[in-house]
């Protein structure tokens, strides 16, 4: 565990962006395929 954090470093500029960027699409992602599920339940459960 010190090793690792002897060894780990903050995220440059670049980094930290590009990370932001993927859990972003990510988090749009799921909810986007959250709302597709949910609208498929209503749509077949109060037909």
């Amino acid at each position: 565990m010190i090793r690792i954090l002897k060894v780990a470093r903050r995220p440059d500029r670049r980094e930290f962006t590009l990370m932001l960027k993927i859990c972003s699409l990510g988090l749009a992602i799921l909810g986007v395929y959250s709302f597709i599920v949910l609208y498929l339940a209503f749509i077949f459960l109060f037909r």
